[in-house]
Order: structure tokens, then sequence, then C-alpha cells
């Protein structure tokens, strides 16, 4: 905007704070304008669609309504002749990947985490200090309720756009074993997902509580969850 050329400014936003601050309705068009376009090479919805008299989803607080045809911004839900159509984000389907990460990791909790620091030990965690030689169950969310330019784990939107891989919330949950004390859920954002996360969740804490084993549940989500859930009309 300004023609500012300096290593503090991204290269592709190009836009200074300076001129964010002194004309931030330009500023936010041209960010928009790329944005669209990054979430465009993915075919995915350039904003949360809200078509008058289109199906609301209700599943995160961008309450989608979308006309026929149309997809949701998670990428994972379409208006197909008058119905909902998920791809992903139901108890028998997720379209995620999962790794064991061993402990102690570097996740977003690592500094008060029981399995790096030992807190809450004996009853939150298996040692005093670093669980070492156990591992956390690392669920990553193949969709996402925002658009982060310069999110480090862009690659989320490879999987929102094949709508693969799959696994089902019984299956994932008996991935867990004695060397499992914790699930962390990210990707992406668990928020666009929730029905499966919390399915997951009940029943890999039900395996553990069974088996007097540890086993904590950790979030790593822009908080996009509504409070009270609008039912989604005409769901299949």
């Amino acid at each position: 905007m300004c023609n500012t050329r300096s290593s503090l400014i991204s290269g592709k936003l190009g836009i200074c704070l300076n001129c964010i601050r002194s004309n931030p309705q330009k500023a936010l068009k041209l960010s928009n304008q790329l944005h669209a376009k990054t979430r465009q090479v993915f075919n995915l919805s350039t904003k949360p669609p809200q078509t008058p008299n289109g199906l609301q989803c209700g599943q995160c607080t961008n309450q989608c309504k979308m006309a026929e045809g149309q997809r949701g911004y998670c990428g994972l839900v379409e208006n197909q002749e008058g119905m909902l159509k998920r791809y992903g984000g139901t108890p028998e389907e997720g379209v995620l990947q999962w790794y064991f990460d061993p402990l102690p990791t570097n996740c977003v909790a690592w500094w008060f985490c029981p399995g790096c620091t030992g807190t809450g030990h004996p009853k939150y965690a298996y040692k005093p200090k670093a669980e070492t030689n156990y591992s956390n169950l690392a669920i990553f969310y193949g969709s996402c309720s925002t658009d982060c330019l310069f999110c480090q784990n862009w690659h989320y939107r490879n999987l929102a756009q094949k709508h693969k891989p799959t696994i089902s919330a019984e299956q994932l949950a008996s991935k867990i074993s004695e060397k499992t004390s914790c699930i962390c859920f990210f990707g992406g954002d668990p928020s666009t997902q929730m029905p499966h996360a919390l399915k997951t969740s009940k029943a890999a804490l039900t395996e553990a509580s069974d088996k007097n084993r540890i086993l904590r549940i950790c979030w790593e989500t822009n908080g996009q969850i509504p409070t009270t859930q609008n039912k989604p009309q005409n769901f299949h």
C-alpha cells in the first residue's frame, strides 16, 4: 500500500503495520483477497456461507448456512438435495491422521502438563517427573473453523479437500495401550469434528478406567465451540 520494503513485512501479505493502522479497511480487503486465494487452491469456501434460507450446520460458531450444493467453511459438510451430508466429524467417521508422540513432548501445554513435568503425580501422572517411555496419542484433525494465513499445520487442508483418511471413534480409541497416558486433539481444530472427538474420549476413558490406567485428555483448540449447539437442519 505504501511501497515500503522491509524484512519485517510478510512477502506474501505485503502490508506493513503502519498501513494496517492507518487504513484498516483497505488492508482488510487485501488480506481477505489473499486468504481467498489460499483456500481456493484446496476448493474450500472463501468465507463461512450465510445463504438466506440455507441449511444451517451448527457444528461450530461459524453457523454456516448452505444453499443446494454448497459446502461449509470446514469443507466437511455439504447441502445435498436439501439434506446436510457430513464427510467427517461423526462418531462413525473422523477425517484425521493419528500417531504416537513420545513423552515428554513439545505440545502447547508441556510446561504444566503432567506428562512432561509430573504435575499431579501419582493421580494424574505415572512418574514424579517427565513420563519417559510413555506416549501421547496425537490426533490431527483435517478440518478447521478458522483460516490462519501462516498456520504451521496448513496441510490439514489436504485432508479437508480429500475427506480422508478416516477412522471411527471406536477404532481410534482402541489404539491406546498401557503406555498411552494422554490423548491430544489438535489439527486443524477439533471444533468442526466435535462429536467424533467426544466419542473417542469417552470410549478411551472408559477403557482406561476399567484397567486402572491414567489417561489425560488435552484439547488444542481455537475455542470456536458453541456453548449451546444448534441442532443441524435435515441432517443425515
